[in-house]
């Protein structure tokens, strides 16, 4: 072979290892930022939702006393919750359930940042929506339903841990491996998806506007108060706004299917369903609902954008 023609040859070799070494590693970025969206999610999901236990504890207690037609007011409600049952310390009460929800939050804030870092890294062919507002909310409906339905064994025995009081008798697991467990063996392993339905009609819709509402807020906002320049607010700030404004609006629009989605789990025990009271309000629990979403969202989001990159970072330098 002439020099040339070797030169050349060896040339085009070269450029075909260079772009196949590039597109590994572009896919390898790819799914560093997926895991690293999951991690992130996930860390940020276990520490915020056991800060904010009593709330979730309040909201489920006002919408159980719904459900057995005997609703109290705030005051009240936080009086029995304190009294407990005598087993332990009254302040121990409010963190009812705390393993469970860590899990529950912790694990599905894994899946759904991990599904919608995935869905987000599609190129515009693979998605038929063009409009941007739309394609957010399609793409927090996908990513919290995956996380809604794997999770939802969690959410029941989580529910059910929570809820003190007369409800309570019927729910007495000791933790949430023992709380599986009983449920399969008394009502069947189906049982613990039994609230699936409600549970999607709650989150889906729930996530689908907060995440359009979200991006949409993030972008204006740092476009209004030149994020990051100077004179400027810092991103944290946007995010953390951005995030707390979208939860408010999601979380009103969305609580009678969180009312809805706490009887139906709290009515799964064979023998001992509490039966529905003519004429209860729908927006039982909405005070504690409405603050511990707003916080825990907009904290969870504001700890997922710092954490994300930073660890994209660390799994790209290895």
């Amino acid at each position: 072979m002439p020099p040339f023609k070797r030169t050349f040859a060896n040339f085009s070799s070269e450029c075909a290892m260079v772009a196949t070494a590039g597109a590994g590693s572009a896919v390898a970025s790819k799914d560093n930022s997926r895991l690293a969206s999951a991690a992130s999610g996930a860390i940020s999901g276990v520490v915020i939702s056991a800060s904010l236990q009593p709330l979730d504890v309040l909201r489920t207690r006002l919408q159980a006393d719904a459900t057995t037609g005997k609703p109290q007011s705030l005051a009240g409600t936080m009086r029995s919750i304190f009294a407990g049952d005598g087993s332990g310390p009254a302040l121990q009460n409010l963190w009812r359930g705390t393993p469970a929800t860590m899990m529950r939050v912790g694990g599905g804030a894994a899946v759904h940042f991990y599904i919608l870092q995935y869905l987000r890294s599609l190129d515009d062919e693979s998605v038929p929506v063009r409009n941007k507002q739309l394609k957010n909310a399609l793409f927090g409906a996908i990513s919290r339903a995956a996380a809604v339905i794997s999770l939802c064994p969690i959410t029941t025995v989580k529910t059910r841990m929570e809820v003190s009081g007369a409800a309570a008798a019927a729910y007495a697991y000791r933790n949430v491996p023992h709380a599986l467990a009983t449920v399969c063996r008394t009502e069947g392993v189906l049982a613990l998806w039994r609230g699936v339905g409600p549970a999607l009609a709650s989150n889906v819709p729930f996530s689908a506007i907060h995440y359009s509402l979200y991006s949409t807020l993030q972008q204006e906002l740092g476009q209004r108060f030149r994020v990051d320049q100077q004179g400027g607010v810092s991103r944290t700030s946007v995010n953390f706004a951005s995030g707390a404004i979208a939860s408010v609006l999601a979380t009103c629009l969305t609580q009678p299917f969180d009312v809805w989605r706490t009887r139906a789990m709290l009515q799964l025990a064979a023998g001992s369903k509490p039966a529905l009271a003519a004429g209860t309000s729908l927006l039982a629990g909405v005070g504690p609902r409405l603050a511990k979403r707003t916080l825990q969202t907009a904290v969870l989001w504001t700890c997922y954008e710092e954490l994300a990159p930073r660890i994209t970072k660390l799994l790209d330098s290895r």
